[in-house]
């Protein structure tokens, strides 16, 4: 065979297992490989390009899609959520997903047609759906759910800068084609505002501390700030190791702090829980998960008020993941399920 047309080979990697994202082919291709899925989330892990849906059951329940009716899923992400929910609209129903980040967007939409479900998609953030219900020419939905966790496509992705398990630019965009990345905020928020994002959006108990090392040297890159909250911390070591994958990181709190603010996630959520009592049809459900107290104070705050005023006639949660759960996906371990019907 001529050297031209001989396979490309793949590059090998450094040990007897992979570590980087790109290395892990087995995790990425479940068409070829489908038992290596199965062994990861075995292990309590998830498997690198996906994302593991949190509380399915509880949020079907919560939602009670039927075949007819019209679903709004705000934050699409891999497609758990809307999978499980689009399949239970036909006859005669569809589901709409919405999603800022557009790489993640197309993968997902071609994911679902795939799979013959009937589900539109629109690039756009959760602020915007009254403009999504416009372009799709309804008034109202029958169900709407928002999932406000990051994905694991994200988190695990190295070049799109949002966690700390791999050294990359520190970017934390969800929509990665527009806006100032994380590096840009940090060096240009002052030490004050940048300390009460970190309590207000991460409950970070150190957050005067990490903001003073932070606007020392504003950091670049991800491995750069999870070392400067270590040592903020009095943990001086470049490669702390957590006990196990229940143990959150002693940067995670900064880290989610810091998409929060550079995403203005909760101006967001605000505006979402504005339109959402608008937005549902008589007798419509909402489901939303949360991740951190600022988030689920105002999901609660607002189902109280609707309760109080008449525009929701049931609300409920919060709804933790089970034990079991918690242990297949450590991810799901602060996530809440609050839900409310609209009065009729």
């Amino acid at each position: 065979m001529p050297e031209s047309e001989k396979p490309r080979r793949r590059k090998r990697y450094a040990g007897t297992h992979p570590r980087g994202f790109h290395e892990k082919y087995k995790e990425l291709d479940p068409a070829r490989f489908p038992a290596e899925q199965t062994k990861v989330r075995a292990q309590g892990r998830t498997p690198a390009g996906t994302h593991v849906s949190i509380m399915l059951s509880q949020v079907m329940e919560a939602l009670s899609p039927q075949p007819g009716q019209i679903a709004l899923d705000c934050t699409l992400g891999y497609g758990g959520h809307a999978s499980m929910i689009a399949a239970q609209l036909s006859p005669g129903g569809r589901l709409i997903g919405i999603d800022l980040d557009k790489p993640e967007l197309q993968r997902t939409t071609s994911r679902l047609k795939n799979l013959g479900l009937p589900v539109t998609t629109r690039h756009t953030n959760f602020a915007g759906i009254g403009n999504v219900l416009a372009a799709e020419q309804l008034t109202g939905v029958d169900m709407l759910m928002a999932d406000l966790g990051v994905s694991s496509m994200q988190l695990d992705r190295p070049e799109r800068g949002f966690a700390f398990k791999h050294d990359a630019p520190l970017d934390m965009r969800l929509d990665p084609t527009r806006g100032k990345t994380a590096a840009d905020y940090l060096r240009g928020v002052s030490e004050k505002d940048l300390a009460q994002a970190l309590r207000d959006f991460g409950d970070e108990p150190h957050a005067d501390k990490i903001a003073a090392a932070i606007k020392l040297a504003p950091p670049t890159r991800t491995h750069e700030l999870a070392y400067l909250v270590l040592k903020a911390k009095g943990l001086d070591m470049p490669n702390h190791r957590r006990k196990s994958a229940f143990d959150a990181h002693p940067a995670a709190r900064v880290f989610q702090a810091l998409r929060i603010a550079v995403n203005h996630e909760l101006e967001t959520l605000d505006q979402l829980l504005r339109l959402l009592p608008h937005v549902l049809n008589a007798g419509g459900r909402a489901a939303i998960i949360t991740f951190h107290s600022g988030e689920d104070s105002r999901v609660e705050a607002a189902f109280a008020k609707y309760k109080a005023e008449g525009l929701f006639s049931e609300i409920g949660g919060p709804i933790a993941p089970s034990p079991g759960e918690i242990h297949d996906n450590p991810r799901a371990r602060s996530a809440k399920l609050r839900w409310a019907l609209r009065a009729l």
